[in-house]
């Protein structure tokens, strides 16, 4: 089951497609639920083995998180009904964030392996007011899906050990499978047609904030910190943002915005831009940066995160002091000054991103799967 992202074609959904095209290769048959508007189930097979059922349920577009928590009973319902038709009896069912797990335990008595993907008591510091009447919901359906889950997936050991302290019950079902990224962000165009294709400067030092509206993502101090470099340094630079709008600011200042942007559009903005923004105070994993090292172009990423830590260690990117306001400015600045500089990370970034494949991120899967379900092979 499945729920709806937002923004940068929700990251969620990135994974999402990777995940279950590489279930689909390795001969894992798959039914999905997934909210849809209209008045209709639609059937579609993105992916041989892969049937996703698009289930109407009153839903409002655009979808928000109040419109898809309202609307879940509806959704429950139907897909009730809709099982009951098809004959679907699931040997094992794959939950992907917490209104799935809740719908899951509705809706199934078969074993479920829950993905989190964010957890609301590290994620709610960052929250706006207005999502806070959902927040103590979902504190207690994550509570109560971390005791019923037969396995939760982590991207991470480092987000394992994170929520273990939250739900002690994730002691023993807590299991590590890293994401991949789709080749396409490894194989770019050359940097001067990418630039032509999007209309900007060949000789400006371009760094990209690529990111949805989102408190959590941080993306108001990337756009500080880029102003700040502007007024220190001058030059030529430009900041790239991909899945937001910025707020409005001087005439001049040199910001482009290209709005919401298809993943399938997203590795020739990669392929234009000289370094990738990551401010984000709270990740599980983040594909962005992922993404961004497989295509050669340095990240900078606080401190402290799975990032940070791991540029620190291997290259490819600058990590900076999260709590340090000029931490990001400052990193920004030394990528800016120094080409050589921005040649070497450049060059690691692949080798950082190189073990990160849908093909090892599936076999873990279907492993995990097997060992789970209560039959050979799980649907």
């Amino acid at each position: 089951m499945e729920e709806p992202g937002e923004g940068l074609a929700g990251g969620m959904n990135v994974f999402l497609r990777g995940f279950l095209k590489g279930l689909g290769e390795a001969g894992v048959a798959t039914d999905v639920l997934t909210r849809a508007t209209g008045e209709t189930v639609e059937v579609t097979t993105p992916f041989p083995g892969v049937r996703i059922f698009h289930v109407p349920c009153s839903w409002t577009a655009p979808p928000t998180r109040r419109s898809a928590w309202e609307s879940l009973d509806v959704f429950t319902e139907k897909s009730r009904l809709l099982l009951r038709g098809e004959g679907v009896s699931p040997r094992v069912v794959s939950a992907h964030y917490w209104m799935s797990g809740v719908a899951s335990r509705r809706l199934f008595g078969a074993p479920m392996i829950l993905s989190y993907h964010t957890v609301e008591a590290r994620k709610a510091p960052f929250r706006r007011e207005e999502y806070a009447p959902l927040s103590a919901a979902r504190r207690t359906a994550e509570a109560r899906l971390a005791r019923e889950a037969s396995r939760v997936v982590f991207f991470t050991e480092r987000d394992l050990e994170e929520n273990r302290r939250i739900f002690p019950e994730l002691s023993g079902k807590g299991v590590v499978i890293p994401p991949g990224v789709d080749p396409r962000f490894r194989r770019l165009l050359p940097r001067e047609v990418a630039r032509s294709y999007l209309g900007l400067p060949q000789t400006a030092v371009i760094f990209l904030l690529a990111a949805r509206d989102d408190a959590g993502k941080n993306a108001q101090s990337a756009l500080d910190a880029f102003r700040s470099l502007r007024e220190r340094e001058g030059g030529e630079m430009l900041l790239l943002v991909a899945g937001r709008n910025a707020p409005p600011g001087p005439s001049g200042e040199r910001v482009v915005c290209l709005g919401p942007v298809p993943h399938d559009s997203m590795p020739v903005v990669y392929a234009a831009s000289d370094a990738t923004l990551c401010p984000s105070l709270y990740e599980s994993f983040g594909l962005v940066p992922l993404e961004s090292l497989s295509a050669s172009v340095p990240v900078l990423v606080p401190e402290g995160t799975y990032w940070g830590e791991k540029v620190r260690a291997e290259g490819g990117g600058l990590a900076y002091p999260p709590g340090d306001p000029d931490g990001l400015c400052r990193a920004m600045r030394a990528l800016f000054r120094d080409a050589s500089l921005r040649a070497r990370l450049s060059f690691a970034g692949p080798k950082v991103a190189e073990p990160f494949t849908w093909g090892r991120c599936t076999e873990s899967w279907k492993g995990l799967l097997s060992s789970v379900s209560t039959y050979d092979n799980p649907r």
